[in-house]
């Protein structure tokens, strides 16, 4: 064997093994596990023109594998019905009980401010079926759009981490804008 691959396999390995124990010692798993509950806006586009559809209680919940310690990717479910302000109109709106929900997958980016506290955005593609009744009719559509989300995020050294985000899901018949706090956990 040469001396210089054998260097090269000592480099190596030193390198291999300063990776792993740095891991292993941050204690940082690739894997989280979370969901979020939150409160919007909802804008309704027919043919006819648009409604406001009043607001929206929101829910997400999401599988996140991190690929190092500032990008991952994300694949999510979520699902929205109308708030107490769209109840209250829907008795004047041409529009009545407006829900949706879908499956979606981001990249993720996270941007560490100091130990445990990052900022974060969320870009990817969205799913979703949004069901509702006009002129005593049901009706519902599908669509595969934009998904957009940034936030801000603690974690605990225990793994359990808190966040407030903001969402941004452009649908082809509804339009979701909304501010979800939510709570995951690394393990």
């Amino acid at each position: 064997m040469s001396k210089l691959s054998l260097i090269s396999i000592v480099v190596g390995l030193t390198m291999a093994s300063s990776i792993i124990s740095t891991n292993a010692f941050a204690g940082d798993s690739a894997h989280i596990l979370g969901g979020s509950l939150g409160y919007g806006t909802q804008e309704f586009e027919t043919n006819s023109g648009k409604y406001d559809a009043g607001d929206t209680f929101t829910s997400d919940l999401y599988y996140r594998f991190m690929l190092n310690e500032h990008f991952g990717f994300e694949a999510g479910y979520l699902t929205g019905t109308g708030g107490v302000a769209s109840a209250l109109i829907s008795g004047i709106s041409e529009i009545k009980d407006l829900h949706y929900q879908g499956i979606r997958t981001t990249a993720y980016g996270e941007y560490a401010l100091s130990r445990g506290n990052s900022l974060y955005a969320k870009l990817g593609a969205a799913y979703t079926k949004v069901s509702y009744e006009m002129d005593k009719q049901e009706m519902d559509s599908d669509d595969v759009g934009f998904y957009g989300a940034v936030g801000w995020q603690y974690r605990f050294r225990s793994g359990f981490g808190l966040n407030l985000e903001y969402q941004y899901v452009p649908m082809k018949e509804l339009e979701l804008q909304g501010v979800n706090f939510g709570v995951s956990y690394r393990f």
